[in-house]
C-alpha cells in the first residue's frame, strides 16, 4: 500500500523502515506532499502527531536533492527555530541520529551553548540549525554568521500560535524579512514552515507566518488536523464524602478541597502516567505540598518554570522512567517537552480558555491511533459551569480567534536599532521596506516610523546622517546601538529572580521573583518551592538564597502575570447555562456527569429560593452590603475590567475619594468609602455614550499606577532606559512626567489597552443595555456573588480560619522587622514589632506620633527630612502621616496592621476602626477578629493583586 512515505528518497525511507516507522500520521500525510513543492505551509494539528517529522523529512528530502546539484558548502541551508530553550530533548536526540544517517549536519545554538561549540559553528556552519529567536538576532550580527545565513533556504517555526500575538514573535517576523532580504542577494527565498497547535483564526497565524509581498499576505498552504478527532474530555465537581473531613480538618483546609484532592489520587491511581495540570505556579506549589502533607503512596511532583532547569529535566526524566506517577504542571508542560507516554490529564479548576484545555489534554494518548482523555475537576459551581463550556467548546472546535498586535513600537525600536547595527550604515527606507514586509507592521506609517527615528537619534542610539539636500540618507550604528542591542536581544520583560539553594546539598532548585523576595525573603521566612515547604538561612551578597528543608507549610512565593483570562465567549455562554437553569430547562450537550449538573441546577436554585435575581448573559444584578458592592456580569475578564474601570472612575471622580475595585470574569467589586445608592452605578451603565468610552478608559489609565510598570519596561525596550536602571533612584512619579507626552508612553498604553482591556465588546454591552436587551436588577448580596473566589484559597485554609491559623498569622506578623521613624524630631530605630511596646514612644524625645516602615521602604524617612517637598512626594507623605496617626490610635496593632502583605494605610485604618486599643489588649476574641481581618485582607490582595490601584 503506497503512502506519502513513497515520495521521499530511498535513504531517508530505509531510515523510517530502521525506525519501524512505516505509517505516516494524518498531519504527515497531509504536510509532506505541500511541504516538497516548495509552498510556504503552516500545519496545524495537535500535540503528539509527529508534527515535526512532517516538516523535517520534506526539508530533509529537498535538502539532500539540493545537495546532489550544489557540493560545495555554502553555509546554514535548515534554520529551525522554537520558542522553548529547553528544547524536546527526545526530539533533538532524534533529529541528530537522523541526521547522522543522511549526513545532514545537525547543530543548536541557544543562551546557553559553550563558547567553544559557539566557535565550531562559526568556523563550519551545520546544515541543520536549531535555535530561538532571540538567538537568531545575534546571528545577524555576527560577521561569519551572518555570512552562513545567505544561504538558508528553508525556515521551520515550532509552536508558531506561541510567537504569533507576543513581542517576541513581532520581533521573529522582522528577524524573518531580515533573513528574506540577505537570501535574495544569493538569488533565492526561503521557503516558510509553521507547526502550531489548534487555533482559532487559522489565517492570522498564517498571514504572521508568510509576511507581506508589496502589501499583499504572501500565499501560504494552510493544512489543518480535526482536533475533535482526537480529544475526550470530562467534567466533574466532586461531591464531599464522609471521609474527606476529617482530612480537611487535619490540613486545616476546605472539605470541598480535600474532595478534589481524593478524587486526583483516584484518577491518578486508575492510570499508568498522569499528567496534572494547573493554572498558576504558585497553585501547582499549594497543591503538590498538599499532596506531600497526605503521605500517599502516589509518587509524585511538581514542575514550572521557576523551578531550576536541573529540577525542571529531572522530574520530566521520572516521569518517563515511571518513578513518578504523576506530575502537577502549569503551561510549562503544555508545549513540546516530551514527557513520555502519558495516558491521562487532569485540569484542576477551569484551565481558562478553550485553546490551552486543548493543548494540555492533547497532551496524553501520544500513540497513533490513540485518543488524548483527560478530566477537568472543577473547585465550585461556578468553576463548573464554566469548564462545562470550554469543554463543550473545544469537543466542538471552536476556539478563541488569537489577533496579532499591530505596531508594537517597542519592538519596531528595537529592529531599528538592530538592523542599524547589523549593516553598520544603511539608508532608512531599506529599514522601512523590511520592518513593513512583516506582518504585525504591515500597516505602519511613514510618518510613525520617522517619530520613532527623532527618538533614538536623541537617545543617541542611532546616528541619522543628512544628504546635500538635507534628507536623511543613511542610518550609522554608534557604541551606544551595541550596548542597546546586548541590554534587549529578548523583548521579554526583565524580572530580577533570586536562585534558591539548597543549602545541605548545594543544589539550585528553583527562583523566587524580586517582589516576593522583597516582602518574604528574609532570614527565618518559610516558602513552598517544589511542593515542599523551606526556611531561608541567609540570602548571600550575590543575591543567593540558602534555604532548608523544614516540615512546616511556609507562605507561597508570589509570581506576577499569570492570571489567565476568561474571554467573552466563555462568560457569556456561562450566563446562557445560568438562565435555562433559572428557568428550569435540561442542560444536555455538555461533557459532565448527572450530579455535576444537579450541583449546579441547584445552586442557582438556592438564588432563587431568597426571591433575589439569577445574573445571566441577559441580566446584570447590583447588590449592595453596606460599603460593598458587587455588579455581577458575565462577560469575561477583559470586559469587566474595562466596565470596572468606568464606573470606579465616574464615582471617583463624584466622591472625591479613592475606591477599592477589582473585577473577574462574572463580576466586579467595589469597596466604597461610604454607603453610595445602586442608582449611580445604573445611571453611568445607562447614560455613558458608549462611543466615548475609549476615550475615557485612555484617559483613565494614562492616570492610574497600573501603567507604570509598563511604562519602565517599554522604555527600556525603547532605549530610554539602560536595563539596569533602578526607577527608585528616579522616583516613578518624576519618571512618569518624563515620558508622559511621548511614543513610550503611547506604546505603554496601547500594550496595557491589548492586553487587560476589551473597549470594542464593552461598548457593545453598553449599548445592550442602553436599548434594553440586557435588564440591570438591583438587590441584596446573594450566594452568586460570594462563590467565584479564588480556586486555591480552599487549599490554604477554610474561609473562617480556626485559633491555631490566626495564632500563626500573629506570630508572623511579629516576626517582622521594621524601621521606626519619629515625626516630631526624624529620630529612626530598627526592631520588629514582638518587641514594640503596646504605644511605642520615641526614645530620643518621648513623642508617639511614629511612622513605621518595612526595612525596604527605608528610603521614605527622607521625606520627613525634606525643606521643601515635590509636587510627586506629598501623596507619599500624606501616606506617612497617616500610618504615623494609627500607630498613635491604635500603637503595636495599627503596626500589625501595616506589615501585613498587601495592606496599606487605607486598608489599616478600614480594619482598625472596628476595634479600640483597649479591646485589642484585653479581649481575646476581638483581638482573634482582628486577626481575621488581615487574613482576609491579605487574602483578598493575593487574589486581586493585579487590579487594584495603590
Amino acid at each position: 500500500m503506497s503512502t506519502v512515505f513513497d515520495l521521499l528518497k530511498p535513504d531517508i525511507q530505509e531510515l523510517l523502515k530502521e525506525k519501524n516507522i512505516t505509517n505516516p500520521t494524518e498531519p504527515q500525510t497531509q504536510a509532506i506532499p505541500s511541504i516538497l513543492t516548495g509552498k510556504h505551509t503552516l500545519l496545524i494539528a495537535p500535540t503528539g502527531l509527529g508534527k515535526t517529522e512532517s516538516a523535517l523529512l520534506p526539508v530533509f528530502n529537498l535538502f539532500l536533492e539540493y545537495k546532489k546539484n550544489h557540493p560545495k558548502k555554502e553555509g546554514i541551508s535548515i534554520l529551525y527555530i522554537t520558542p522553548l530553550r529547553a528544547l524536546n530533548r527526545d526530539m533533538l536526540k532524534r533529529t541528530i541520529t537522523w541526521g547522522k544517517h543522511l549526513n545532514i549536519n545537525v547543530a543548536v545554538r541557544h543562551g546557553d551553548t559553550p563558547q567553544n561549540e559557539r566557535n565550531k559553528q562559526s568556523r563550519n556552519p551545520p546544515d541543520l540549525l536549531i535555535t530561538t529567536p532571540e538567538t537568531l538576532q545575534i546571528l545577524f550580527t555576527g560577521k561569519r554568521l551572518r555570512r552562513h545565513l545567505h544561504a538558508v533556504r528553508w525556515v521551520i517555526v515550532d509552536e508558531v500560535h506561541e510567537l504569533a500575538t507576543s513581542e517576541r514573535g513581532a520581533q521573529l517576523s522582522v528577524a524573518l524579512e531580515r533573513l528574506q532580504r540577505l537570501t535574495q542577494t544569493q538569488g533565492h527565498t526561503p521557503q516558510r514552515i509553521g507547526l502550531s497547535a489548534t487555533v482559532g483564526k487559522p489565517k492570522e497565524v498564517a498571514n504572521y507566518l508568510g509576511g507581506m509581498e508589496l502589501d499583499v499576505p504572501r500565499k501560504v498552504n494552510i493544512l489543518q488536523v480535526d482536533v475533535t478527532k482526537h480529544i475526550d474530555i470530562q467534567v466533574q465537581l466532586p461531591k464531599v464524602q464522609s471521609e474527606d473531613y476529617p482530612k480537611a480538618a487535619e490540613l486545616s483546609i476546605e472539605p470541598i478541597s480535600m474532595a478534589l484532592i481524593r478524587r486526583c489520587q483516584e484518577l491518578i491511581k486508575e492510570h499508568t502516567r498522569t499528567l496534572l495540570f494547573i493554572n498558576t505556579r504558585d497553585g501547582s506549589e499549594i497543591l503538590a505540598s498538599r499532596f506531600h502533607q497526605l503521605k500517599s503512596d502516589i509518587a509524585i511532583s511538581v514542575h514550572h518554570g521557576s523551578l531550576s532547569k536541573t529540577a525542571r529535566i529531572e522530574s520530566e526524566n521520572d516521569f518517563k522512567a515511571g518513578k513518578l506517577k504523576a506530575l502537577i504542571s502549569t503551561s510549562s508542560l503544555e508545549l513540546g517537552i516530551d514527557v513520555g507516554e502519558t495516558d491521562y490529564v487532569i485540569q484542576y479548576n477551569s484551565p481558562r480558555e478553550v485553546t490551552r484545555i486543548v493543548q494540555r489534554i492533547g497532551r496524553s494518548g501520544h500513540q497513533i491511533g490513540k485518543t488524548s482523555k483527560g478530566m477537568i475537576l472543577a473547585t465550585n459551581t461556578e468553576d463548573l459551569a464554566e469548564s462545562m463550556v470550554i469543554a463543550r467548546k473545544a469537543l466542538h472546535g471552536e476556539l478563541e480567534e488569537n489577533i496579532v498586535r499591530q505596531n508594537p513600537l517597542s519592538v519596531l525600536a528595537n529592529q531599528i536599532i538592530s538592523i542599524t547595527l547589523e549593516y553598520g550604515k544603511i539608508p532608512p527606507k531599506d529599514i522601512y521596506s523590511i520592518i513593513k514586509a512583516s506582518y504585525p507592521f504591515h500597516s505602519l506609517s511613514y510618518k510613525t516610523f520617522e517619530r520613532i527615528n527623532d527618538q533614538l537619534r536623541a537617545q543617541r542610539n542611532i546616528w541619522i546622517e543628512q544628504a546635500d539636500d538635507g534628507t536623511i540618507s543613511y542610518f550609522s550604528k554608534r557604541q551606544n546601538s551595541r550596548r542597546y542591542f546586548l541590554d534587549n536581544i529578548s523583548m521579554i520583560p526583565d524580572e530580577k529572580t533570586y536562585p534558591v539553594i539548597d543549602i545541605t546539598t548545594r543544589k539550585t532548585i528553583g527562583t523566587l521573583d524580586e517582589g516576593f523576595v522583597l516582602a518574604s525573603g528574609f532570614e527565618g521566612s518559610r516558602f513552598i518551592l517544589r511542593g515542599r515547604p523551606w526556611v531561608i538561612i541567609q540570602r548571600t551578597d550575590e543575591d543567593e538564597l540558602l534555604v532548608s528543608p523544614i516540615k512546616e507549610l511556609g507562605n507561597v512565593p508570589s509570581w506576577v502575570g499569570e492570571d489567565i483570562p476568561v474571554p467573552f465567549e466563555v462568560a457569556l455562554e456561562v450566563g446562557a447555562l445560568r438562565r435555562m437553569a433559572a428557568k428550569h430547562k435540561n442542560i444536555t450537550g455538555y461533557p459532565t456527569d448527572q450530579q455535576s449538573i444537579e450541583e449546579f441546577t441547584q445552586f442557582i436554585a438556592n438564588q432563587q429560593k431568597q426571591d433575589l435575581a439569577v445574573p445571566t448573559d441577559k441580566t446584570i444584578t447590583i447588590e449592595v452590603d453596606g460599603k460593598s458592592m458587587i455588579i455581577n456580569a458575565c462577560f469575561g475578564t477583559k470586559v469587566n475590567e474595562t466596565l470596572a474601570r468606568l464606573i470606579s472612575s465616574i464615582l471617583m471622580q463624584s466622591l472625591g475619594e479613592s475606591i477599592g475595585i477589582n473585577s473577574d470574569a462574572y463580576r466586579i467589586n467595589l469597596e466604597l468609602p461610604g454607603k453610595v445608592p445602586a442608582e449611580r452605578i445604573t445611571k453611568i451603565l445607562t447614560e455613558t455614550n458608549p462611543d466615548t468610552l475609549e476615550y475615557i478608559i485612555e484617559t483613565i489609565m494614562k492616570n492610574s499606577t497600573t501603567i507604570r510598570y509598563q511604562l519602565i519596561h517599554t522604555a527600556r525596550k525603547m532605549g530610554s532606559l539602560r536595563k539596569d536602571f533602578d526607577p527608585k533612584a528616579l522616583g516613578v512619579k518624576r519618571l512618569f512626567s518624563l515620558f508622559e507626552h511621548s511614543l513610550i508612553f503611547d506604546e505603554a498604553l496601547d500594550k496595557l489597552l491589548y492586553e487587560r482591556m476589551d473597549i470594542a465588546t464593552a461598548q457593545h454591552i453598553l449599548r445592550k443595555i442602553q436599548q434594553g436587551d440586557i435588564e440591570l436588577i438591583v438587590q441584596r448580596i446573594g450566594p452568586i456573588s460570594t462563590v467565584g473566589l479564588e480556586a486555591i484559597r480552599g487549599l490554604m485554609a477554610p474561609q473562617r480560619a480556626d485559633r491555631t491559623i490566626l495564632m500563626a498569622v500573629k506570630r508572623r506578623l511579629e516576626e517582622v522587622d521594621v524601621t521606626m521613624i519619629c515625626t516630631n524630631c526624624r529620630n529612626t530605630w530598627d526592631t520588629a514589632i514582638k518587641r514594640l511596646e503596646i504605644n511605642p514612644t520615641c526614645h530620643n524625645c518621648g513623642a508617639k506620633k511614629i511612622a513605621i516602615l518595612r526595612r525596604y521602604q527605608k528610603d521614605q524617612k527622607k521625606l520627613l527630612k525634606k525643606k521643601k517637598v515635590e509636587t510627586e512626594d506629598k501623596k507619599e507623605l500624606r501616606r506617612l502621616h497617616t500610618n504615623a496617626g494609627l500607630v498613635l490610635q491604635w500603637g503595636k496593632y495599627a503596626a500589625m496592621a501595616l506589615v501585613a502583605r498587601g495592606i496599606g494605610p487605607d486598608t489599616a485604618a478600614r480594619i482598625l476602626r472596628r476595634y479600640s486599643i483597649q479591646s485589642l489588649k484585653n479581649d481575646e476574641t476581638a483581638e482573634l477578629e482582628f486577626l481575621r481581618d488581615i487574613l482576609k485582607a491579605e487574602l483578598t490582595y493575593a487574589r486581586t493583586r493585579g487590579f487594584w490601584d495603590k
